[in-house]
């Protein structure tokens, strides 16, 4: 047995502590969740991370759906007027392009400006609050004078806006990008595709 101050029995101590101690590190690592830096949106009160959107139960916030008494019809002729001067629908043989179907959907193809790309318009109906902003999903969010919520995105793909009115009109607009940013905005704030 080695003697305390026997040169093999304090290596053996240190051997021990450095031990301990390393595999004190490793424990409290794996037990430690960090926090993610706090993400700002400018508009935002609230700024949620994609992971949180699993803690969120989906029942409270609730599914949009087709507004009541939709007139696809009356929409459709909105949604073409609401295009910008010079745009040009480019014809489908599989359906009626920019032509709001059961579901409140409508997409087409646009040339405007020797540009041509897609846009795609839903239209819902909700009786809930607009919720927080998704970091990645909004880049800015402007909130009206007269309450009306504008979630817009843009990246190097394209823009979309989303506008929440108070009446419970839910605009989505997503265009490539043959628009502008304030282009796709203007069609989304158009009140003939809102709630009649």
């Amino acid at each position: 047995m080695a003697n305390p101050g026997d040169p093999k029995s304090v290596w053996s101590t240190v051997v021990v502590i450095v031990g301990t101690v390393a595999a004190g590190v490793v424990v409290a690592g794996l037990l430690h969740d960090p926090q993610p830096a706090a993400v700002s949106i400018p508009g935002c009160e609230e700024v949620l991370l994609p992971k949180d959107m699993q803690r969120i139960n989906y029942a409270i916030a609730g599914p949009d759906s087709v507004p009541t008494g939709f007139d696809a019809s009356a929409k459709s002729a909105a949604l073409i007027q609401a295009l910008p001067a010079g745009t040009t629908v480019e014809p489908d043989a599989m359906f009626p392009p920019l032509t709001f179907d059961t579901r409140a959907i409508a997409y087409g193809r646009i040339a405007l400006g020797g540009a041509v790309g897609d846009v795609n318009v839903t239209l819902s109906t909700s009786d809930q609050p607009v919720g927080a902003c998704i970091a990645g999903y909004v880049d800015e969010r402007r909130t009206l004078n007269d309450g009306t919520v504008v979630d817009v995105r843009s990246s190097e793909k394209g823009s979309r806006v989303e506008v929440y009115a108070t009446d419970g009109s839910h605009v989505d607009v997503s265009a490539d990008r043959v628009l502008t940013v304030q282009q796709v905005t203007d069609i989304a704030m158009t009140p003939g595709l809102r709630n009649n």
